[in-house]
């Protein structure tokens, strides 16, 4: 039973170096109406264009409607910009405004379920896409924000009706197979999830980027299955179809890299790379993996120095180079190029973190707070205040990582990360009043902190509080995987006479931690008090005769000792 923490380590580049991890291949799948206004936006626009096809001569009647096509269709993607952007009450106006001159007008109808979607008011957007259809009954941007409604108020057959619907009037309205999937997940059918899917992709095959959307969607579909496998069959075979297509090959390198596939990943970068030579992610994310290489330096720093040639007005690629020369204790470099992203980019607090980085790498510690804190005036944020704070820690200044952080406290009282610290510490200080004021104050905030409920089941374990196994188990149902919280809520079960309990928790938390001294101790107590003596033995005898030094050690010494003896 030990504390959920998070203790201090020096990370060469913690901090300025997160804003280069790569982008996820999955994303949701279900239909989002704000991102598809031209799927049905206009009956007339579709016969003109047909007109058009055929070679047809304009006539002046023609040619009016045409530009009223136009004009409306420009105050239509006017109305949906203003709704992306959440002005409602602009948009709103606006929609008010047409509907009065044109009422007969399925589309923006459409608009004003949005808006009332997004107002929150279900009843009142279902309501404006019944009158959408009741105009357009073929209107599929209608039927599929129904569907949408009807979904995420979990009425599944309704939602299934509508997409159903919308397939009907054409069967490559992919967003309803979309849905389709979404519902079969949601009524734990995987099969007819990815039966939907699949024939959503067949449906987009004609157009590659749509293709690639239902792509991402199969592939977060088969993440969750654990199925990456899958997923890199399709962006094969996508890329075997479009072999010199970069959003092909840059679906086969996530795909390549969920699969464990690193070298190949580097092949297809290089490839994307060949074909385009102002790409710069491609580039940034081969030196990532090139990094790992000792031996790929210069590659990794030719690929650095390109993208920053590229894009010399962002930076990302020397932020990186710098991260990188950190890792490999060139600190003069580090140090010259920190300050020139400080300088290039003054509004930035990039420079700076990147210094106080370089810094800590070579233990400087005052220098190091001294940029930290220049970064943490111009951009506070928990991140900078907590290297701060666990610097102070090192350095043995833990009165002066309080008073930090109980200053930052007073300007924002709810922050669970604070509370969180100013608790580690006062917990190391042996100071358990107020660790349990701020665990305590975590869980006002925030009632199933399954961090807090840990730990402060441990400080009322130490103390007797028969409240630690509520906490405890609170914990455990939270987070039934964690060895932490088995070894805890099993060790206390043990302390309060539940052995049989406590072992089967403290055996599942050594089989998930088996190189955890802590959690091995307690389960020979376990079987101590389970009266398996010679299995208590067996795991303690290693343990204390173990060059490797934890923080139970001679409780494990005293223990064997006592069941040896006898």
């Amino acid at each position: 039973m030990y504390p959920i923490n998070k203790p201090f380590k020096i990370q060469l580049t913690a901090i300025a170096i997160g804003l280069l991890s790569s982008s996820s291949l999955v994303i949701a799948s279900t239909y989002n109406p704000m991102e598809h206004p031209q799927n049905n936006f206009s009956t007339l626009e579709q016969l003109n264009s047909n007109v058009d096809e055929q070679g047809k001569s304009q006539s002046i009647l023609e040619s009016l409607q045409q530009s009223e096509i136009t004009s409306k269709r420009a105050h239509y993607l006017e109305i949906l910009d203003l709704l992306k952007q959440n002005k409602l009450d602009e948009a709103g106006n606006k929609i008010a405004d047409f509907l009065k001159k044109h009422p007969d007008e399925a589309d923006y109808y459409n608009l004003q379920a949005l808006l009332e979607t997004l107002k929150k008011d279900l009843i009142a957007a279902q309501q404006n896409y019944d009158k959408a259809l009741r105009l357009e009954p073929q209107n599929t941007l209608a039927l599929l924000g129904s569907a949408k409604l009807a979904l995420d108020q979990e009425q599944l057959a309704k939602a299934q009706d509508f997409a159903n619907k919308a397939i009907a009037i054409n069967t490559k309205t992919i967003n309803a197979y979309l849905m389709l999937a979404d519902i079969a997940y949601k009524q734990k059918n995987s099969t007819e999830a990815e039966k939907q899917l699949l024939i959503a992709k067949d449906k987009a095959s004609d157009d590659i980027k749509i293709e690639i959307e239902v792509i991402k969607g199969l592939g977060k579909f088969y993440g969750l299955q654990k199925q990456p496998e899958k997923t890199l069959a399709l962006c094969e075979d996508l890329v075997k179809r479009y072999p010199t297509n970069n959003l092909a090959l840059e679906m086969l390198v996530q795909a390549q890299l969920f699969n464990h596939q690193k070298a190949l990943a580097e092949q297809s970068l290089e490839k994307i790379i060949a074909l385009d030579k102002q790409d710069i992610g491609s580039r940034l994310l081969l030196a990532r993996l090139l990094s790992e290489y000792p031996d790929k330096d210069k590659q990794t720093l030719s690929l650095l120095d390109e993208a920053a040639k590229i894009a010399p007005d962002k930076p990302e690629a020397n932020v990186f180079k710098t991260a990188y020369l950190i890792k490999h204790q060139q600190y003069p470099e580090a140090l010259v190029l920190a300050h020139k992203i400080d300088q290039q980019f003054p509004n930035l607090v990039l420079g700076k973190l990147l210094t106080g980085d370089t810094y800590l790498a070579q233990k400087q510690y005052e220098k190091a707070i001294e940029q930290y804190q220049l970064a943490y005036k111009s951009e506070a944020n928990d991140k900078i205040l907590l290297t701060i704070s666990d610097i102070l820690i090192i350095q043995k200044k833990p009165a002066d990582a309080i008073k930090l952080l109980n200053n930052a406290l007073e300007k924002t009282p709810k922050d669970l990360a604070i509370h969180f610290k100013l608790a580690t510490i006062y917990q190391q200080q042996n100071d358990s009043k107020l660790a349990e004021a701020h665990y305590d104050a975590m869980l006002n905030e925030q009632s199933d902190n399954v961090i807090a409920l840990n730990n402060l089941a441990i400080l009322y374990a130490q103390k007797d509080d028969s409240k630690a196994l509520d906490l405890a188990k609170r914990a455990y149902d939270k987070a039934p995987e964690s060895a932490a919280i088995l070894d805890t809520y099993g060790h206390i079960l043990i302390k309060q006479n539940q052995a049989s309990e406590g072992l089967k928790l403290l055996e599942k938390a050594a089989s998930l931690a088996p190189k955890q001294n802590d959690i091995q101790l307690h389960l020979a107590e376990a079987y101590a008090s389970n009266n398996n003596k010679d299995k208590a033995i067996s795991i303690l005898e290693p343990l204390v005769n173990s060059e490797l030094e934890f923080s139970e050690k001679k409780t494990a010494l005293v223990l064997l000792e006592t069941l040896t003896s006898h």
